[in-house]
């Protein structure tokens, strides 16, 4: 099975594409006249991600482009094979752990409007005194659906659910940071394990998918499968990474290496590889409307 390409380069000039599109596109010749000092041919490879420059003109161009100046140099540290400092390894960003393994399992039914996920985490603490886990969900949103979104996280294994603070992305859907309380708090090097259990209800989607993101130091192996019922099997999935909703949902071209093959057993897998933090990785799906009456498109 072939590992979906995820390399910090990548999700560098992923984070500074979706910066670049958010500002409205500007010329490349308008950024570095902007920045200065710059051409405009580094920095079209900087969005291309061919060129990975020295931190200083990572942080004017993210500067021009609005973007979060902690957020780009964990990405742009990444690029150097260089591990956090510790000082700032352990900020508001990113969860004080490293995930060695995080298998992520999605039982989707009722053409996409239903999913139950399990999540199991490999945790290896990073500081000393970490008793929690920052889970971060959301029920799906987009471009592609009518109705509101809801969804519920419990504990399955080796926790118990803490805080829960909604948050506001949109109008439709539900959104939540839950605290999850760890059995037993680790010190720094110390591993635990623990499962988190989320039901999801979906608006009914024309394109539908699951992910995650990195929220931690990074991850070792990452794991995600999908499990259709017998009523609900797509034609086509694919995967993505580091991708604007509106670009994940876009169905790549035929050949591609993005493209998932659904098994007999209607399920598809991504394994993916040496994530950093911030890396997003998923697989998306589309249905066919002609056999989705209940589908709502616009």
């Amino acid at each position: 099975m072939e590992v979906v390409p995820v390399t910090p380069e990548e999700l560098l000039a992923s984070a500074l594409r979706k910066l670049h599109l958010k500002a409205g596109k500007p010329s490349t010749r308008k950024i570095a006249g902007g920045v200065g000092g710059v051409s405009h041919t580094t920095v079209n490879e900087m969005l291309r991600g061919s060129r990975v420059p020295a931190w200083e003109l990572v942080e004017k161009v993210g500067r021009f482009l609005e973007g979060d100046e902690s957020e780009l140099r964990t990405l742009w540290m990444a690029t150097q094979k260089t591990p956090l400092p510790r000082g700032e390894a352990h900020n508001d960003l990113w969860d004080p752990v490293y995930l060695d393994r995080l298998v992520v399992t999605s039982f989707v039914s009722g053409k996409g409007t239903r999913e139950v996920r399990t999540v199991e985490r490999w945790i290896r603490a990073t500081s000393d005194g970490v008793d929690r886990f920052r889970v971060r969900a959301a029920a799906l949103q987009g471009i592609s659906h009518a109705g509101s979104g809801r969804v519920n996280v419990e504990p399955y294994l080796n926790c118990t659910i803490g805080k829960v603070k909604p948050v506001k992305i949109s109008e439709e859907g539900d959104a939540w940071l839950v605290d999850v309380l760890l059995a037993v708090p680790l010190d720094e090097g110390e591993y635990g394990f623990f499962a988190t259990r989320s039901r999801y209800a979906h608006p009914a989607r024309f394109t539908s998918y699951t992910e995650t993101t990195i929220t931690c130091q990074g991850a070792r192996e990452v794991l995600i499968r999908v499990q259709f019922s017998s009523d609900s099997v797509p034609p086509k999935c694919w995967s993505y990474v580091g991708s604007s909703e509106i670009d994940m949902q876009e169905e790549p071209p035929a050949g591609s290496r993005r493209i998932l093959p659904v098994s007999s057993s209607r399920y598809v897998d991504l394994p993916a590889r040496s994530l950093p933090p911030g890396a997003r990785v998923g697989v998306a799906w589309k249905w066919d409307p002609t056999n989705s009456p209940e589908l709502v498109v616009r």
